[in-house]
This record gives structure tokens, C-alpha cells and sequence, in this order.
């Protein structure tokens, strides 16, 4: 039963200081990169690590559901790749278009990955 617990409290989440204090970031003036999916908007060398936010307006989708998945893949994406953003001191926002509601779990990996030019 322990076993469980321990893999359910690390699906999904990142840990806290890698995440945005999405309220924050939004009184200052990022630099924005929109691609085909993502509009990210970014702030560079705000602390010594990478911070990651992730909104989605119900504009984009009505559904609370399918918001929350979505913002469940984008941050598992990122603690995945945790270890090669630590270093880069970037505060980032992220927010998808409505074509990523159309997209699986491993196609929206793949768009992040591909439109970040990451490895």
C-alpha cells in the first residue's frame, strides 16, 4: 500500500520552487514565442532555476476536465525533463491553443519537445 502512495504523489506535479507563481509573472513584461499549439511567454534569468506555469482560459476549453489534463501533461513533460531546465534560470508561462485538445498525451510531449527545439 505504501508503494502506491509513494507512485501516486509523483504523477503529474512538479515539485514547488519549479513551479510559477502564475499571479507574479503576469504584473511583468515577457517576451512571447507563439507557435502553432503554445503561445509561451517567458522571463529570463528571474532565478537560478526554470519555472514552469501553465494556464488555460475557458475561452480556449469549456471543459474543467480536459484544462486539467492538458496542464497535467505540460507539467509532467517538464518534471520528466526536470533535470536539463535547472539550469537555465528561465521563468516560463505556458498556454496551449485549442488544437492541442485534439492532440494525445505523447503528441503534446512531442509538439512541447519539437516546438522548444529541446533535444
Amino acid at each position: 500500500m505504501r508503494g502506491l502512495l509513494e507512485n501516486l504523489n509523483n504523477i503529474g506535479m512538479l515539485a514547488k520552487k519549479f513551479r510559477l507563481p502564475v499571479k507574479e509573472f503576469l504584473d511583468k513584461k515577457p517576451k512571447i514565442l507563439k507557435t502553432a499549439h503554445f503561445y509561451f511567454k517567458y522571463l529570463p534569468k528571474q532565478t537560478v532555476f526554470t519555472r514552469v506555469g501553465v494556464i488555460i482560459s475557458k475561452k480556449t476549453e469549456k471543459s474543467a476536465v480536459k484544462r486539467n489534463k492538458i496542464k497535467r501533461i505540460i507539467f509532467d513533460f517538464f518534471r520528466d525533463k526536470e533535470s536539463n531546465f535547472k539550469t537555465f534560470g528561465v521563468d516560463v508561462l505556458i498556454s496551449p491553443n485549442k488544437k492541442v485538445f485534439g492532440l494525445k498525451k505523447e503528441e503534446v510531449k512531442k509538439t512541447i519537445k519539437k516546438e522548444l527545439k529541446l533535444n
